[in-house]
């Protein structure tokens, strides 16, 4: 390998050195853990936090246990700051600095070296969707210890890991402040709905079915031939996310949908544009004059898990037309549904933003790291 393919295309001032190629077993100690006996109920009455494979980036756990069970079983204590890497299950490939002191089990790997730890995880990040795609989506179904020994990365010297790793953690800290930000917004809102819709507030509601105030209509399949890759208009078949689009719509502006079938059956969302209906969704059409477009959505949304209750079947479920008909939601007069839409459709505004803002800097993020690695 050339010199110049060990050079980052994106430096700090000050830095001219190579950088050099090592494979993480031959500068790393790695262990795993294990799992206490679960016979033993006494095991898990500790204080230890017991980190398993979904748990590395959280600064809580499940589960907790004692000394002992340490002593008598293949877990292994780590502390706060180390790396840790999940080798399988759920979140397979997934890499973290821990933050609390803990024991790990065999699920997760724990990789210790004289390099920085916070540039290591980086590196992770930076390769963990082509670590995934090659050594668990390509046939061995699980990563090994063995596996992540042969991974070799490029590093600089340690005061150039340091200085990338003092400026990427300054933006893992904006990236945390808009998360918060974005939950604290989140969590308003929920507070707000539960406030109005269960009449702590003062409003007058009465109390109607669904199909008195609107109508209930079922969308179209579209033919995988009117799919295309970038089309002008969304569909929308059932998901919580559009599943492709395409170059018409049946369906206008600013319209509720409720997913028919599969595993968001009962979702509801507000299309603020038009887009094709497929054939797993229902749309609501002719709202009566007295009806806030947003209000009724508001509503919806707050009892979507009721609505979620409503689906029939195995495999995958599905909500029949009539069920949705006959939900019974809560009307406000006209100039109060306007003042409750105004204020959810603010809070949504800024929760919109505030996710826009969270999902830049994370995209600015992921471009500097393929520009400041090597």
């Amino acid at each position: 390998m050339s010199e110049e393919r060990l050079v980052p295309k994106l430096r700090f001032s000050g830095f001219s050195d190579v950088w050099e190629s090592y494979k993480i077993g031959d500068i790393s100690k790695t262990y795993s853990g294990g799992t206490p006996s679960t016979s033993k109920r006494e095991y898990y009455e500790g204080d230890i936090p017991f980190i398993k494979s979904g748990e590395i980036c959280k600064d809580k756990t499940e589960h907790y246990i004692d000394e002992i069970a340490i002593n008598n079983s293949s877990a292994k204590k780590i502390k706060k700051g180390d790396l840790l890497l999940a080798l399988y299950g759920a979140t397979s490939g997934e890499v973290a600095i821990s933050k609390i002191d803990g024991a790990i089990n065999q699920a997760v790997l724990k990789i210790d070296n004289n390099m920085d730890n916070y540039f290591q995880y980086n590196y992770f990040l930076k390769y963990k969707d082509k670590i995934v795609h090659k050594y668990i989506q390509g046939g061995q179904g699980n990563l090994s210890a063995n596996i992540i020994k042969k991974l070799e990365f490029k590093f600089p010297k340690l005061d150039e890991q340091k200085r990338i790793s003092q400026f990427l953690l300054l933006m893992d800290k904006k990236i945390d402040l808009l998360e918060n930000k974005l939950q604290y917004y989140q969590d308003f809102k929920k507070y707000l709905m539960q406030r109005i819709f269960t009449q702590n507030l003062r409003f007058d509601f009465d109390n109607v079915k669904l199909k008195n105030i609107s109508k209930i209509n079922k969308g179209k399949q579209l033919n995988k031939d009117d799919m295309v890759e970038t089309g002008i208009f969304h569909v929308l078949n059932g998901g919580k996310e559009p599943s492709g689009y395409t170059n018409a719509w049946n369906t206008p502006e600013n319209t509720i949908t409720i997913s028919e079938g599969g595993n968001s059956c009962g979702y509801v969302n507000f299309n603020t544009e038009k887009f094709w209906s497929g054939g797993h969704c229902y749309y609501l059409d002719n709202l009566a004059e007295k009806v806030d477009g947003y209000y009724l959505y508001s509503y919806l949304k707050f009892i979507e898990p009721k609505i979620m209750r409503l689906r029939v079947g195995s495999g995958l479920p599905n909500i029949q037309k009539g069920d949705i008909e006959n939900i019974k939601v809560k009307i406000a007069l006209p100039t109060e549904q306007q003042r409750i839409s105004n204020l959810l459709y603010s809070t949504d505004e800024k929760i919109i933003n505030i996710a826009n803002q969270k999902d830049n800097f994370e995209l600015f993020k992921k471009g500097l790291l393929q520009q400041m690695f090597v």
